[in-house]
């Protein structure tokens, strides 16, 4: 099983390209194992890629690439916009534990984040009160009116879109 690459940051290339390094970490990969932790990663590619706040052209280059990579995961249109506008890591966690659903999820309880790379900050998720906080946390959300931990949020901003759900299937 190949390791997993996990430590983003940006660096200008010789010929003045801004380039997303990768350093190897011990643990075999999961996102080929799981759209959720395959969601961990792209939203760190995504935050290294927009990690210049001055560099609006590369920002929204990283959000076109996080939603053709989120399409292409087989996600709904309006789920990168989501994700991507969640505000910080929990609420990107929750968002993404949404949109999902529930065999997604039950492959991401399954896998052993001992020996597997977890691309999210901690593992909440595996808690046993994880959905219904989760499904509590989406009854009562209006919009994100918080500050934001990422670049990326301001790129996205928050456009018109369906109202999340939970999804059960």
């Amino acid at each position: 099983m190949p390791k997993a690459m996990f430590t983003f940051r940006t660096v200008n290339s010789p010929n003045g390209s801004r380039e997303v390094c990768t350093h190897g970490i011990e643990k075999n990969e999961s996102r080929q194992l799981s759209n959720f932790q395959a969601l961990g990663y792209l939203l760190r590619w995504v935050d290294a890629l927009s990690e210049d706040p001055a560099d609006l052209a590369g920002s929204i280059g990283a959000m076109l690439g996080f939603d053709a990579e989120v399409a292409a995961l087989g996600f709904e249109p309006f789920d990168p916009v989501h994700i991507l506008s969640a505000p910080t890591w929990k609420d990107r966690m929750r968002t993404a534990w949404c949109v999902i659903g529930a065999a997604e999820r039950t492959k991401a309880l399954q896998l052993d984040y001992d020996t597997l790379q977890n691309y999210w900050p901690n593992t909440d998720f595996c808690s046993s009160d994880w959905d219904a906080e989760v499904e509590r946390w989406v009854a009562q959300l209006a919009a994100f009116d918080v500050s934001c931990e990422f670049n990326i949020c301001s790129v996205v901003g928050n456009p018109p879109r369906p109202r999340l759900e939970f999804r059960i299937s």
